[in-house]
């Protein structure tokens, strides 16, 4: 049944859900404003949560910097919150006595001096009492020079007393009658419960020392913030690396080394790749536990190799088919393994590109090689002259795949394949994975019954993953809020993603010094057995132009789906007398087709919107696509921006924001912040970095290239929407880049433009805007991304990221009496700790709008969401099966046109022709509305220059 001439449906009616829309835009979190409902308390009756929110947002305060994190608790524990309403107020006389030391949260004051000199003093800056009990009076008289100035007072003697009892909490470690590490005492809360000794400063050599030293009970993180952090005070890597193995001789320290290399490993694996001398350290410490019998550690550390290696691309060329492969090759499906480098050539090309032993290959021009044969596979690689391999290092199977080798021959007897026909296939399951972890890490007793041996079969496989497929949600949000986890949100829960085996629950008092590694946020093991189910749908030609829509995975052939297409063409003829076929148009309208490799895959990304696949008869030479076909393709491949769905814009614009978020290696925002060079770069950090600004002038060019007044203000309300639906997604950085679009100057100025816009709207935007509201150090922004609703995945506005640790690193001294100042190192790791959290879930664009959730059920995601309803219905078997049949076919077309909307969008986007001059941009402004005296009446300040000032 060929059904692609029934009538078009948008992809959602968005002109219908205009009144939902702003009933989503009220959001209570908006209106609360946290940190000021703990101030407003009696100190007394301070939770430690409230002192908790207090010191998250002092700390990012000018007046608290190089005071230890003690100091500050106990400075929120006994402030006082004080408003004065008006301007001009006075409020300090000259020679008026001083009861207390106060910051201003908000707002400016101006001090004149007796002398006639003024001050200004701004939020963050501090002024009152020193501590001392010394009565001191008031030089100058203080007035608000603004409406709504906050402020927080100490009173003298709290002030006195806590500045002065820092001395008394303080251990000094000595060396040689030098002072080589200074602890301080802590109480993380107040049933005493939660106390110890917190290293915070120290020299280099101590500091590493204490990696393999006992840690209190309020200082969980200390090897993770080292390992972050030591590079801003160590010169190499392999200062570290040489202690540990020296130290891993000494057996009672061996389990507290093997640790350390695990943690650094699974958080930092970019220190390891790409360093020879870094992986010749790895090597010998893969020795070192083959030497000691420390077998379950040696495959948790491979394990955490491969999952954390990241995909290359190697290019290679031959000077012709004949010429010999510089590298060989073990492994193949039918072994029930991938392809792997045995070895490579010494001197070779291969080499200088990159390639290494253990490396397993998992595409060669496009084609996939993680389910081939090895005779499959050696005759792609020998057949072409030009190779572009996408490898990766995984060495945990690479070994396995040795073992199995050097098992067989030595018991000379055929290798049947016990998982040959599951795609990236591994010898473990996942419950003996993570069985593997319990035991090593020390995670709860897993009960037997949890551990399968090697699964044979689909059916069996899925049965297993499905009992064992937990999702377990964090406890407490996040964020770092919660007693017992001031210095670091270590206890976190587990999470299930798409990327990550299921493991079991951790123990509750888990610290992240000994976490479980298959925890993290990025994903850690890739051996994914999954088998892929068909969640995606393309629409395949004949030379008549009938079509048909096939349900396909990514990993589907080109020749499966050859297959496919002759049975729902209903076709009397054998596959290899068929062939798919991808014919394009270029924009001059020439016309081009060529013949797809039988195991060429991922077809559904790989088809162009002016492209088409055919079914191909080979023994005949019929045109597939006419000339009339062709423009008919070059119109439908014309994209502009008000013919795109809303929400699909948002849905890409996070999942590219997402996307380069998440690659954000946490050491980029070390090597950034102090200004290092280092081999990794900030590659990621600065792409990142870079969107925002792109996005903005994108809002900017696309309206004002616009002559039409009345598409004008469409293309504004169009991007109102998608800035209501980036919030949807969890997506502030798109969103704030849209709202700064729209309030760009050249922008903002189109009054008659402006004044068509609907009202709802106009409040709409207002209600968009306000949330990135700078006052208080934009703390409506703060309070809606720290509250305990708001769970990862999200994406925060970077320039925010990038502004509190530029503050954290410049507010505080990097050395403090000649030693390392490891307090000011652990805030900024807790602070990229928390930041790295919002990607610790993988962002999915079917649950991102929940008040569409039933209506995606019968439709289906909109772009790569998991497997929906259509999908289950092409599975339904029964005694309905006409039914079930139609269903499908229609479940399959909605499919590709939600599919066809976000290729186009993704073209648009991947094509935008920004225009980034200022200048140039206004002077489109005055062309479309000549210059007058009035500007858009609602844009009260310039929230982005506000915000990176």
């Amino acid at each position: 049944m060929d059904l692609s001439g029934l009538p078009e449906t948008a992809v959602d009616s968005e002109d219908d859900d205009d009144e939902e829309d702003i009933e989503r835009a009220s959001d209570p979190l908006m209106s609360r404003d946290i940190v000021r409902d703990c101030l407003e308390k009696d100190p007394i009756d301070r939770t430690d949560d409230d002192i908790e929110q207090l010191l998250e947002f002092m700390h990012q305060l000018p007046a608290f910097a190089n005071m230890t994190m003690s100091v500050r608790r106990e400075l929120c524990a006994v402030m006082v919150f004080a408003v004065v309403e008006r301007a001009g107020t006075v409020v300090l006389n000259d020679g008026e006595e001083l009861d207390s030391w106060s910051v201003i949260l908000n707002g400016s004051v101006e001090v004149t001096y007796p002398d006639g000199r003024t001050e200004i003093l701004c939020m963050g800056n501090s002024f009152g009492v020193s501590p001392t009990m010394e009565k001191e009076y008031m030089k100058g008289v203080m007035r608000t020079k603004v409406d709504d100035c906050q402020f927080v007072c100490i009173a003298q003697q709290d002030y006195c007393r806590i500045l002065n009892q820092v001395e008394k909490n303080m251990q000094k470690v000595e060396e040689e009658g030098e002072i080589v590490m200074v602890k301080e005492h802590r109480e993380l809360d107040r049933t005493g419960t939660r106390k110890g000794h917190i290293v915070i400063k120290g020299t280099s050599e101590r500091l590493t020392m204490h990696l393999v030293e006992e840690h209190s009970v309020v200082d969980p993180t200390y090897i993770e913030d080292f390992l972050l952090t030591y590079r801003t005070f160590l010169s190499s890597p392999m200062e570290v690396g040489k202690k540990l193995l020296e130290w891993f001789n000494d057996p009672s320290l061996r389990d507290k080394v093997t640790r350390v290399v695990l943690l650094w490993v699974n958080n930092h694996f970019n220190d390891f790749e790409g360093d020879p001398a870094m992986t010749r350290f790895l090597e010998e410490f893969e020795n070192n536990l083959e030497r000691e019998k420390m077998g379950g550690h040696l495959r948790l550390l491979n394990i955490a190799c491969a999952a954390k290696a990241k995909r290359r691309l190697i290019t290679l060329t031959k000077p012709s088919r004949e010429a010999p492969l510089p590298f060989t090759l073990l492994g193949g499906s039918d072994k029930g393994f991938g392809i792997f480098v045995d070895s490579v050539d010494p001197g070779s090309k291969a080499v200088e590109a990159g390639l290494k032993r253990g490396d397993q290959i998992l595409e060669v021009n496009g084609q996939n090689f993680e389910n081939i044969q090895l005779t499959k596979a050696m005759e792609i690689l020998k057949n072409n002259t030009h190779l572009s391999i996408t490898v990766k290092t995984n060495l945990f199977v690479f070994k396995e795949l040795l073992a199995r080798m050097l098992e067989e021959k030595r018991n000379s007897a055929p290798h049947l394949p016990k998982i040959g026909d599951i795609k990236k296939a591994s010898r473990y399951s996942i419950p003996d994975l993570a069985v593997d972890v319990e035991q090593v890490i020390g995670l709860e007793k897993v009960s037997k019954k949890g551990k399968a041996n090697t699964v044979g079969g689909r059916n069996k496989l899925k049965k297993i993953l499905d009992k064992t497929r937990i999702s377990i949600l964090p406890q407490k949000p996040y964020n770092d809020i919660g007693i017992g986890q001031s210095q670091d949100d270590s206890i976190v829960g587990l999470r299930q993603t798409k990327h990550m085996p299921a493991t079991l629950p951790v123990s509750g008092t888990l610290s992240s010094s000994n976490p479980d590694l298959l925890q993290s946020h990025h994903r850690i093991l890739d051996f994914n057995t999954t088998p892929e189910l068909p969640d995606q749908v393309l629409r395949v030609f004949k030379a008549d132009q009938q079509s048909r829509y096939i349900m396909i995975s990514k990993d589907t052939t080109a020749k499966e789906v050859v297959i496919q297409a002759i049975r729902e063409f209903a076709l009397t003829a054998v596959p290899d007398s068929y062939s798919l076929c991808e014919v394009s148009v270029t924009p001059e309208g020439v016309i081009k087709q060529r013949r797809l490799p039988d195991q060429l895959s991922k077809l559904a990304d790989r088809i162009q919107l002016s492209g088409r696949y055919y079914l191909k008869n080979n023994m005949e030479t019929e045109t597939l696509c006419s000339d009339e076909d062709a423009q008919d393709l070059l119109r439908e491949s014309q994209i502009s921006l008000l013919q795109l769905s809303t929400i699909e814009v948002a849905t890409q614009l996070s999942m590219r924001n997402f996307e380069l978020f998440r690659n954000i290696e946490p050491t980029e925002y070390i090597d950034d912040l102090f200004k290092l060079k280092s081999k990794t770069g900030c590659v990621n950090l600065k792409n990142f970095e870079e969107v925002i600004n792109q996005e903005t002038f994108w809002v900017a060019s696309e309206i004002l290239r616009e002559t039409n007044q009345l598409k004008r203000m469409k293309i504004i309300k169009h991007f109102i929407k998608i800035a209501l639906h980036c919030r949807e997604c969890k997506n502030f950085n798109s969103m704030f880049a849209i709202i700064s679009g729209l309030n760009l100057a050249p922008v903002s100025r189109l009054r008659t433009t402006w004044e068509k816009l609907p009202s709802k709207y106009e409040k709409l935007f207002q209600d968009l805007q306000d949330l990135f509201d700078p006052s208080r150090n934009m703390a409506k922004y703060r309070n809606v991304l720290n509250s305990q609703n708001l769970q990862p995945p999200i994406i925060p506005l970077f320039p925010v990221i990038k502004k509190d640790l530029t503050f954290l690193h410049e507010g505080n001294d990097s050395k403090v009496e000649g030693l390392v100042n490891f307090e000011k190192l652990r805030m900024i790791a807790k602070e990229i700790r928390h930041v790295g959290r919002m990607a610790s879930v993988n962002m999915d664009p079917a649950l991102m709008f929940r008040t569409r959730k039933k209506k995606w059920r019968s439709l289906g995601s909109l772009s790569q969401g998991s497997t929906n309803a259509a999908v289950l219905d092409v599975a339904q078997t029964g005694g309905h099966k006409k039914r079930v049949r139609r269903s499908s076919f229609l479940n399959a077309k909605k499919l590709y046109e939600d599919a066809q909307m976000a290729r186009k969008v993704k073209q648009y986007l991947s094509d935008l022709d920004l225009e980034m001059d200022e200048e140039n941009l206004q002077t489109l402004s005055v062309q479309c509305e000549p210059a007058t005296n009035t500007c858009k009446k609602h844009v009260t300040y310039s929230i982005t220059a506000s915000l990176l000032a």
